[in-house]
């Protein structure tokens, strides 16, 4: 008897039981949605996943989800279209959170409406992502489970809530607290807020644009939930009003609440939209409003004829610059929906290409502009008449002053700035901008910009004057990290910096040329920077006709790390000029500070049109890096351009 001996033919992708994407069949404004079929309890999570369109008749109604992807592990099942899905746990407990009992209720989900893994439609697909969230009916929110007492925390947010509404009560203290029958400072209910307004879903770049688009935005904590409007109430009572003047200095804002700033881009966006003004006549509207506490901390608009409705994408980079994102290349793509730009998303590029292609960009606006105006004019790119206030060139130097090595963890050219790192110092382009007191702008660089042209073969080419060689330097760091140590230790590593200051300045130099005829350049320093051996202070008193109180602590804030008035470890150690800097001295004798790192040898660079002195360090022949902005006593207005012995030199940034 003859037995035929039958084998199986090999699995396909349709018989594994497995979910397979097809492709869209419009690319270009084509989506998939899900359809969240009814469930309870412990019954599988069913979808089914449809197409549609983010414009015209045809598009069907959506609600967008805006989560965390937590670990980003898929190690959770759901069924799509009978197959099976594996999905984070996070996005898991969120369709568990809203399928109702009874309805279908249809999403849109980036983890499931886009293949993730095919990179061109993902590209496709995020430079789609601004007018998928505009297009919702609203932007639902899921902050997660209840855990660590959110429970108290969603409960104390309601009772603010409540006084908000109907007590007109715009801002509490910590005496106003028994009055209105909530815990006193410090109570577990306010630590439990506190952890609900610092969960990992408000330091997500990507929420910046999901919840800006759409004015319907709803937020989910366990069983309970507020709108963004009533979440806004309740940050108004902790901290005062909330910011409205546009601030893209993230030193600034980086004592506040990430709401704080994402909102501050949300009103931003709302009153171009409402008014369909310019930029600048924005500003206007947003500054005349009634003045907060944190306008002590406004910032003057910085570009000159600026006509745009949006906000500039360089703009949203430093305001979200310490937002976090699993891709690196998402800290520019996940914007892109909000700002002026001709970037497309490709995610074949590494993170470095994408962050170098946006500064050449930036860099390439001026270069155009330069060539223009010598061609039409038959002039020298040294003849060039461009200023420094155009809006083009304001934006490319403060590219370059948020550059440096001081700046950077991936590897890029010393002019590209790092938008995975967190700035280590205030960068002195903003200029001073003591507690409230006008605007004040360096301009060591004079107010016309030189050679600015680029070159793959040899990096950034810029002119101004050599100015000297650093000879000695300070080693005492300042930065935020010390906000998280005590009170008494901030201090002492401030009266450390201080003590070291003093001695570089004063031990190795005779008498800076920075002097005047009774005061010397430190001392001078000192009170241009406002800075002592307490740290970085307001030096008005509160009988000051220009007096604006410093913002005060939320009540969310556990302590308070004021040594006494006028001297703050907080203003010193997040606004503060030597945050991250360090004094050094030159050959010559000028003192200054510069970027904690900088060493003997390196050299001070005067750049024309720019704001402040860069330290570059020699790095092979006739090329330099940027390390970073430096102060110098002494030619912070523009003395170093008339020394005209020093002459005008090209030089060239790798």
């Amino acid at each position: 008897m003859n037995i035929t001996r039958w084998t199986s033919r090999p699995q396909s992708a349709s018989d594994d039981g497995d979910f397979r994407y097809d492709v869209l069949r419009s690319s270009k404004t084509g989506i998939r949605l899900v359809q969240l079929q009814p469930g309870t309890g412990t019954r599988a999570i069913s979808i089914n996943l449809i197409e549609s369109y983010v414009t015209g008749t045809s598009r069907v109604q959506y609600d967008a989800l805006s989560y965390t992807w937590g670990s980003g592990a898929r190690d959770k099942n759901i069924f799509c279209n009978g197959k099976r899905l594996p999905v984070t746990r996070t996005l898991w407990e969120a369709l568990n959170r809203f399928r109702s009992p009874t309805e279908e209720l249809t999403l849109w989900i980036d983890q499931i409406c886009i293949a993730q893994d095919w990179l061109k439609e993902r590209s496709a697909q995020v430079q789609l992502m601004g007018e998928i969230f505009k297009g919702a009916r609203k932007v639902i929110v899921w902050l997660g489970d209840d855990s660590h007492d959110s429970r108290a925390g969603m409960q104390l947010a309601q009772q603010l809530l409540h006084i908000s509404l109907y007590q007109q009560v715009s801002g509490l203290g910590p005496s106003d607290l028994e009055t209105h029958g909530l815990p006193r400072q410090g109570h577990k209910r306010w630590k439990a807020l506190a952890q609900i307004l610092r969960r990992p879903w408000f330091w997500r770049t990507w929420i910046v644009q999901e919840v800006v688009l759409n004015p319907h935005v709803d937020l989910v904590l366990g069983t309970k939930s507020l709108t963004w409007e009533e979440l806004e109430r309740v940050v108004a009572l902790l901290d005062g009003p909330l910011p409205r003047v546009w601030q893209i200095d993230q030193a600034i804002t980086a004592s506040e609440l990430p709401f704080s700033r994402i909102n501050r881009i949300r009103l931003r966006h709302q009153q171009l939209i409402a008014t369909s003004v310019t930029r600048i006549q924005s500003d206007e509207l947003l500054d005349s409003a009634p003045q907060s506490q944190s306008q002590v901390y406004s910032e003057p608009q910085y570009y000159d004829g600026d006509t745009d409705d949006a906000p500039d994408l360089l703009d949203l980079l430093l305001m979200s610059r310490d937002l976090g994102a699993t891709d690196p290349r998402d800290k520019v793509y996940a914007l892109l929906g909000l700002g002026n730009h001709d970037i497309y998303p490709d995610y074949t590029m590494s993170p470095e290409s994408v962050f170098s292609e946006f500064a050449l960009h930036t860099i390439g606006l001026v270069t155009a502009m330069i060539e223009r105006e010598t061609s039409a004019q038959g002039l020298t790119p040294l003849d060039n008449t461009l200023s420094c206030n155009t809006r083009e060139v304001r934006r490319a130097l403060i590219l370059m002053s948020c550059a440096g090595r001081q700046n950077q963890s991936l590897k890029l050219p010393s002019w590209v700035p790092d938008w995975t790192t967190n700035l280590r110092s205030r960068p002195l382009i903003f200029g001073l901008n003591l507690f409230g007191q006008r605007h004040r702008r360096f301009s060591a660089g004079g107010d016309r910009l030189g050679v600015f042209d680029w070159s793959p073969d040899h990096g950034l080419q810029l002119c101004g004057r050599l100015f000297d060689t650093v000879l000695a330097v300070g080693n005492v760091k300042l930065d935020q990290d010390l906000l998280e140590a005590s009170p008494a230790t901030a201090h002492e590593r401030i009266a450390a910096w201080w003590q070291e200051a003093q001695h570089i300045s004063h031990i190795r130099i005779v008498r800076s040329p920075g002097s005047t005829g009774f005061t010397d350049a430190f001392e001078l320093m000192r009170r241009s920077l406002s800075i002592c051996k307490h740290g970085y202070y307001d030096p008005r008193s509160p009988n000051h006709h220009n007096y604006i109180p410093q913002r005060r602590n939320s009540l969310l804030d556990e302590t308070d790390i004021t040594a006494q008035p006028g001297h703050s470890a907080l203003h010193t150690l997040t606004l503060g000029p030597t945050r991250g800097r360090v004094v050094f001295v030159t050959a010559t004798g000028w003192v200054g500070i510069a970027p904690y790192g900088t060493q003997a040898g390196d050299v001070v660079f005067v750049i024309m049109g720019a704001d402040a002195p860069f330290i570059l360090r020699p790095c092979g022949t006739d090329a330099y890096e940027i390390i970073g902005e430096c102060y110098v006593q002494g030619i912070m207005s523009g003395e170093a351009m008339e020394m005209d012995w020093l002459g005008v030199v090209d030089i060239m940034i790798r």
